[in-house]
Protein backbone atom coordinates (compact mmCIF):
# COMPACT_ATOMS: atom_id res chain seq x y z
CA UNK A 1 0.00 0.00 0.00
CA UNK A 2 3.11 2.31 0.67
CA UNK A 3 2.88 3.28 -3.40
CA UNK A 4 -1.56 3.89 -2.81
CA UNK A 5 -1.03 5.81 0.12
CA UNK A 6 1.96 7.78 -1.48
CA UNK A 7 -0.03 8.52 -4.74
CA UNK A 8 -2.72 9.34 -2.72
CA UNK A 9 -0.61 12.10 -0.89
CA UNK A 10 0.69 13.45 -4.37
CA UNK A 11 -2.52 13.36 -6.02
CA UNK A 12 -3.80 15.73 -2.56
CA UNK A 13 -0.61 18.12 -4.00
CA UNK A 14 -1.37 18.24 -7.71
CA UNK A 15 -4.88 19.23 -7.80
CA UNK A 16 -4.18 22.49 -6.20
CA UNK A 17 -6.61 25.06 -8.09
CA UNK A 18 -9.69 23.52 -7.51
CA UNK A 19 -11.64 23.05 -3.65
CA UNK A 20 -13.58 19.62 -5.27
CA UNK A 21 -10.64 18.16 -6.66
CA UNK A 22 -8.66 18.70 -3.25
CA UNK A 23 -11.60 17.35 -1.42
CA UNK A 24 -11.59 14.22 -3.61
CA UNK A 25 -8.05 13.82 -3.33
CA UNK A 26 -8.57 14.19 0.62
CA UNK A 27 -11.04 11.48 0.17
CA UNK A 28 -8.62 9.24 -2.04
CA UNK A 29 -6.01 9.58 0.64
CA UNK A 30 -8.75 8.71 3.57
CA UNK A 31 -9.85 5.59 1.30
CA UNK A 32 -6.16 4.13 0.85
CA UNK A 33 -5.84 4.24 4.56
CA UNK A 34 -8.73 2.43 5.36
CA UNK A 35 -7.83 -0.25 2.92
CA UNK A 36 -4.32 -0.42 3.99
CA UNK A 37 -5.84 -0.65 7.34
CA UNK A 38 -7.84 -3.41 6.74
CA UNK A 39 -4.92 -5.25 4.38
CA UNK A 40 -2.37 -4.90 7.28
CA UNK A 41 -4.62 -6.01 10.27
CA UNK A 42 -5.86 -8.92 8.05
CA UNK A 43 -1.98 -9.90 7.99
CA UNK A 44 -1.90 -10.13 11.25
CA UNK A 45 -4.61 -12.09 12.45
CA UNK A 46 -7.05 -9.37 13.29
CA UNK A 47 -10.32 -9.33 11.10
CA UNK A 48 -12.38 -6.25 11.23
CA UNK A 49 -16.31 -6.25 11.50
CA UNK A 50 -16.42 -3.40 8.98
CA UNK A 51 -14.50 -0.98 7.05
CA UNK A 52 -12.45 1.44 8.98
CA UNK A 53 -14.04 4.94 8.77
CA UNK A 54 -11.88 8.13 8.24
CA UNK A 55 -11.11 11.25 8.80
CA UNK A 56 -8.75 14.08 7.96
CA UNK A 57 -7.72 17.56 9.51
CA UNK A 58 -5.55 19.53 6.64
CA UNK A 59 -5.52 17.53 3.81
CA UNK A 60 -8.23 19.25 1.87
CA UNK A 61 -5.36 22.20 1.80
CA UNK A 62 -2.18 20.08 1.57
CA UNK A 63 0.51 21.69 -0.57
CA UNK A 64 3.85 20.69 -1.57
CA UNK A 65 5.62 19.68 2.13
CA UNK A 66 2.57 20.07 3.77
CA UNK A 67 1.60 17.95 7.20
CA UNK A 68 -1.89 16.55 7.61
CA UNK A 69 -3.36 13.51 9.48
CA UNK A 70 -5.95 11.17 9.38
CA UNK A 71 -7.97 9.32 12.32
CA UNK A 72 -10.12 6.08 11.72
CA UNK A 73 -12.28 3.89 13.73
CA UNK A 74 -13.35 0.46 13.42
CA UNK A 75 -13.74 -2.91 15.54
CA UNK A 76 -13.17 -6.27 15.69
CA UNK A 77 -16.23 -9.58 15.41
CA UNK A 78 -15.28 -9.18 19.40
CA UNK A 79 -15.97 -5.69 19.74
CA UNK A 80 -12.53 -4.76 20.08
CA UNK A 81 -12.27 -1.15 19.34
CA UNK A 82 -9.35 -0.34 16.52
CA UNK A 83 -8.30 3.34 15.89
CA UNK A 84 -5.81 4.58 13.87
CA UNK A 85 -3.81 8.06 14.07
CA UNK A 86 -1.47 8.45 10.94
CA UNK A 87 0.78 11.52 10.00
CA UNK A 88 2.35 12.41 6.62
CA UNK A 89 5.08 15.33 6.86
CA UNK A 90 6.37 16.62 3.93
CA UNK A 91 3.85 15.39 1.19
CA UNK A 92 4.95 15.09 -1.95
CA UNK A 93 8.14 16.06 -1.70
CA UNK A 94 11.76 13.26 -1.49
CA UNK A 95 11.48 13.75 2.24
CA UNK A 96 8.04 12.53 2.56
CA UNK A 97 7.05 10.79 6.01
CA UNK A 98 4.17 8.69 6.73
CA UNK A 99 3.89 7.52 10.29
CA UNK A 100 0.78 4.86 11.22
CA UNK A 101 -0.21 3.81 15.00
CA UNK A 102 -2.99 1.16 15.00
CA UNK A 103 -4.72 0.33 18.89
CA UNK A 104 -6.28 -2.27 19.97
CA UNK A 105 -8.61 -1.45 22.98
CA UNK A 106 -6.67 1.78 23.63
CA UNK A 107 -3.49 -0.58 22.83
CA UNK A 108 -0.84 0.16 20.56
CA UNK A 109 -0.76 -3.28 17.88
CA UNK A 110 1.09 -1.80 15.38
CA UNK A 111 3.82 1.68 14.79
CA UNK A 112 4.64 1.44 11.29
CA UNK A 113 5.82 4.00 8.48
CA UNK A 114 3.58 2.25 5.60
CA UNK A 115 0.12 0.15 5.34
CA UNK A 116 -0.92 -2.97 3.63
CA UNK A 117 0.28 -5.33 1.32
CA UNK A 118 2.52 -3.39 -0.67
CA UNK A 119 4.78 -2.38 2.42
CA UNK A 120 6.64 -5.56 2.13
Amino acid sequence: MRTGLALAAIALLLTGCTDPAKAISAAGYRNAVSLGTRTELAQHGVPLRERPTCRSTGAENAGLGSRFTVECTASTPGNAAVTVHGVVTAAGTPDQREDYVIRLDGRTFLHVDCLGAGCR
